[in-house]
């Protein structure tokens, strides 16, 4: 009970778990369409829609991921330092803002020291999902820019890629073991179906990257600061590159897009960096971006629906379809 002398001014703020909950499903259905979130790159949806569609294998690869995160948990503990309030607050706290946002579960954020700049997410669903950041890339990045990085890992929780990400490692090692029994003279047969699939399934991840690459600017303190944080990873964080320029960056791409030349990515799980930069510079022209951020809409801004955004996305991500030269309109 309140003392009507000395009131205790937190005794009125509902802290419940309950309230957290509506909170997060308040989120989720403003921005979700037919189960999927609305940033999310419809090549990315259309290629997920085909797995789903296998019988029984999204749940199967679903139980295979849910067995493993308690040997990957125990791992993490052992060789990375886990944030919290007492532990990396700032890192923490930015966890926690970039999950509040896009409604998943509060991530179990982990440090790991290693030179090569990357970052990871683990989780087959959002109840206990976990991001594991290198030393290296925390070291190169501004706060904006490493929120970056955070909303990207939390993009793959919010949009359960982890999941497919198994099955396509999992069907991979399955092929490649049967490629290595099989009667000799079929093995070359079983070795050019494994080649199919890792290239059906590189193909999915490139488009899941630029699903996630949104969820990374939604979260950011700018779209600049987060685009930027592309072109650092590519360059190492190098002081000097600071001032790259961006569009000249990107134009780099013409040369290969309409030639042979863009299948050198066939088996790359990425998209080239400046492909990457310049899909990001079209979700900064999206209106979807604006639904989440509206306080960076300004009044004199033109926004771009988003199915043109993914058409002009599919424009250069997907190797297989015909490319355009990349649009050099797309101005930051």
């Amino acid at each position: 009970m309140m003392d009507p002398v000395n009131p205790n001014p937190t005794d009125a703020v509902d802290i419940s778990l309950q309230k957290y909950i509506s909170a997060r499903e308040k989120t989720s259905r403003a921005h979700m369409e037919k189960g999927v979130p609305d940033y999310a790159f419809d090549l990315d949806i259309e290629m997920r829609r085909k797995i789903d569609a296998i019988p029984f294998m999204y749940k199967f690869f679903e139980y295979i991921m849910k067995t493993h995160m308690p040997k990957i948990r125990q791992q993490l503990n052992l060789d990375c330092i886990l944030t919290g309030p007492n532990q990396y607050p700032e890192i923490y706290e930015m966890g926690e803002e970039c999950a509040r946002r896009l409604g998943i579960g509060i991530p179990k954020m982990y440090v790991k020291y290693d030179p090569y700049m990357n970052a990871s997410a683990h989780a087959f669903d959002d109840s206990e999902p976990i991001i594991v950041l290198h030393t290296s890339l925390i070291d190169a990045m501004t706060p904006g820019e490493l929120k970056m990085i955070i909303g990207h890992e939390c993009g793959h929780i919010h949009n359960n890629h982890m999941t497919y990400k198994q099955a396509g490692e999992i069907i991979l090692a399955v092929t490649a073991g049967a490629a290595k029994a099989i009667v000799p003279g079929l093995r070359p047969f079983i070795t050019l179906f494994t080649s199919g699939v890792r290239v059906l399934f590189q193909d999915w991840s490139r488009c899941a990257e630029i699903t996630c690459d949104r969820a990374g600017i939604i979260n950011a303190d700018n779209a600049l600061e987060a685009i930027m944080a592309q072109a650092k990873i590519k360059t190492g964080g190098i002081e000097a590159l600071n001032g790259i320029n961006l569009d000249e960056y990107v134009r780099q791409i013409d040369d290969s897009q309409s030639t042979p030349g863009r299948l050198l990515e066939i088996l790359n799980t990425h998209p080239a960096s400046q492909k990457r930069i310049l899909a990001g510079k079209l979700f900064s022209q999206c209106e979807i971006l604006y639904k989440w951020r509206p306080e960076w809409k300004t009044p004199d801004m033109v926004v771009l629906p988003k199915s043109l955004t993914d058409k002009k996305c599919r424009e250069f991500i997907s190797v297989f379809r015909s490319a355009k030269k990349s649009d050099k309109g797309a101005k930051i």
